[in-house]
């Protein structure tokens, strides 16, 4: 199987690509290099092609596929508020003219990332995938537009799988956004408080970005929508105690107060479930 992941050099990405390549795919990465690495990448991906989806540079020419993982995106719900343009031209235009172009090159399989952030302020916990979205940003929004304009490729398979809070090893602890546990993983080895925002008793799901790479290799030619998370609701404050009691409290932020999926579809569909434990692996940082 000949596969192209886009996004493959960034922080799920280069943990698909080298998965796959270790179970000997071929493996083709597509990245712009905005907020991944090179240097994440194994030296048998070839070729890297450097684009920016949705900024109608022309995409190459003969290239042969048959599974696309697209898991490049801009990811930030602020700045989707400063600049929504971009995230509807890269995230629902692009993606629908990624996917045409995918068409031409012999793709039968697509395995798309979308959001929980689809699901807004929705409190009918846990989350089910057949749940209406109410999308509260452009991040969220775009990604849910991307997800209804995937449903006119009828000849593929689309696989649209709904990541939680993903966190594991190479995870971006500078620049740009940034996920709650490589902040604290951070504060903790530089000795300072960690940074709690509001009470802290807001909670999320999170998945380990292992379990995740399976789930998007499982999904392959599977046809819909399913949540990947653990299934485990946890406050930020709680998160926080694993690594130490000195916390610092501040500003609340605007953000929904719980988040957790309900995942038995995916066991059901692809007989995926989550294997690792947050604490565990927390534990096993520190």
């Amino acid at each position: 199987m000949r596969v192209l992941v886009t996004g493959g050099a960034g922080f799920i990405g280069s943990h698909v690509v080298n998965h796959f390549i270790k179970h000997h795919y071929d493996v083709i990465v597509m990245d712009n290099f905005s907020t991944g690495s090179i240097d994440n990448l194994p030296e048998k991906v070839e070729p890297v092609i450097i684009h920016t989806i949705g900024n109608d540079d022309p995409l190459p020419v003969g290239l042969k596929f048959d599974t696309l993982i697209h898991l490049g995106a801009p990811v930030s719900v602020v700045e989707s508020f400063v600049d929504p343009e971009k995230y509807f031209n890269q995230i629902a235009y692009g993606t629908n003219e990624l996917m045409k172009w995918a068409v031409e090159c012999g793709c039968k399989n697509f395995v798309l990332a979308s959001t929980a952030a689809v699901y807004g302020r929705n409190s009918n916990l846990p989350l089910d995938d057949g749940d209406k979205p109410y999308p509260e940003s452009p991040y969220a929004t775009s990604k849910l537009l991307m997800e209804y304009m995937a449903e006119s490729f009828k000849d593929q398979s689309v696989a649209i799988l709904r990541f939680f809070n993903v966190y594991g090893e190479g995870q971006r602890d500078e620049g740009g956004y940034l996920s709650a546990i490589p902040i604290f993983l951070k504060q903790y080895n530089n000795n300072e408080p960690l940074t709690v925002t509001g009470d802290g008793k807001q909670t999320r799901d999170f998945v380990y970005v292992g379990d995740l790479v399976e789930a998007i290799e499982k999904s392959i030619s599977f046809n819909g929508v399913l949540n990947i998370g653990s299934g485990e609701e946890i406050s930020m404050i709680d998160i926080a105690k694993m690594f130490k009691d000195d916390i610092k409290f501040i500003p609340e932020r605007k953000e929904i107060k719980r988040s957790l999926a309900d995942v038995y579809n995916a066991y059901f569909w692809i007989n995926w479930k989550p294997k690792t434990s947050l604490k565990e692996w927390i534990k096993s940082k520190l």
